[in-house]
């Protein structure tokens, strides 16, 4: 059985690389969670829980490349409790196999660097009409004769485009790849 839970917690070891079947990258660190709680005004460290943290593919590679032993982070994954017996000792462990990762800002401050790769597959696929996410209006209510956004060709073209903030990394390929988040 598995569940999908997020844990705030900081790393116990670096990520550590593996090649597992098929040349795919895997990842794994430990995770520390640990309960705080304010008791008269001061706050008290509890009770800490322990995580085995698998990673694979493309998230291996960007864990690899971001993370180090002691950085908080904020974990989405599939929670495994899994009992286990090696010379005659028994224990469980605690596995969660990550899906999404990334670094807690309320302890600091990062940079994000889109990586190219995946851009350009994302690229290619909204062109081809294959990304779920990139709808074209018409199952908008009221969209079906104006487009998408409720504006018409003529209307869509005049509009204003707006300055947004960070909005360059996310834009075409050779575009400024860093964002303030």
């Amino acid at each position: 059985m598995s569940d999908l839970i997020t844990i705030t917690g900081n790393l116990t070891s670096a990520p550590e690389r593996r090649e597992v079947g098929g040349g795919a990258v895997m990842a794994t660190f430990g995770l520390a969670s640990t309960e705080r709680r304010l008791e008269n005004g001061s706050w008290v460290d509890g009770h800490t829980n322990f995580y085995n943290v698998s990673v694979f593919r493309r998230l291996a590679e960007h864990t690899l490349r971001s993370l180090e032993k002691g950085q908080r982070v904020i974990v989405v994954g599939k929670l495994r409790v899994r009992r286990w017996e090696v010379n005659g000792r028994t224990g469980v462990s605690v596995d969660l196999e990550a899906s999404s990762l990334g670094p807690d800002l309320m302890f600091g401050v990062a940079t994000f660097e889109k990586d190219l790769a995946s851009s350009a597959s994302a690229t290619s696929a909204t062109q081809h009409g294959t990304d779920g996410w990139a709808a074209d209006g018409a199952d908008i209510p009221g969209a079906a004769q104006t487009g998408a956004g409720g504006l018409d060709d003529d209307q869509r073209e005049a509009a204003p485009v707006p300055d947004l903030v960070g909005a360059g990394a996310w834009g075409a390929p050779g575009a400024e790849e860093q964002t303030p988040f």
